[in-house]
């Protein structure tokens, strides 16, 4: 009774390989930055008071407030970047556990120039949240070995 039909599968077009997703990844945010400096280490080789020059005071800050205009992928790609606390001199791990912060598994590295970094913890609750801990002017707590 019943016609035994083989049926073809019909396809209007081939699938094209080149596409891309639109979805945003998750390890590349678009979120912009912003900083909370209550946390900032006030003693140590790169507490903020260390920057007492009020020239250099003003451009730290005014290149601070460039970084809150771009989004993750522009900060990224201008040479900052997060960095394991393993990966830091034994001196900068030790002023984490004098200020109790030795549970951080990472900071995040702001390059301001060639040496200049501002040393942050990124906030879990609210990931553009900065928590700004140090000043490092000569790339001492990470340095780069060439």
């Amino acid at each position: 009774m019943a016609k035994s039909r083989r049926k073809k599968p019909r396809i209007n077009e081939l699938p094209n390989p080149q596409k891309k997703p639109r979805a945003r990844h998750a390890d590349a945010p678009h979120f912009s930055i912003s900083w909370k400096f209550s946390n900032c280490d006030r003693g140590g080789n790169w507490a903020w008071v260390n920057l007492e020059d009020p020239v250099k005071h003003k451009q730290v800050i005014e290149k601070l407030q460039e970084f809150e205009k771009k989004n993750w992928n522009e900060i990224i790609s201008s040479g900052s970047h997060p960095i394991l606390v393993g990966k830091l001199v034994k001196p900068a791990r030790n002023r984490l556990q004098e200020i109790e912060l030795d549970d951080i598994d990472q900071l995040m590295s702001f390059r301001l120039s060639g040496k200049e970094r501002v040393w942050c913890i990124q906030q879990q609750q609210s990931k553009g949240v900065m928590k700004v801990l140090w000043w490092d002017p000569n790339h001492e707590v990470c340095p780069v070995t060439k």
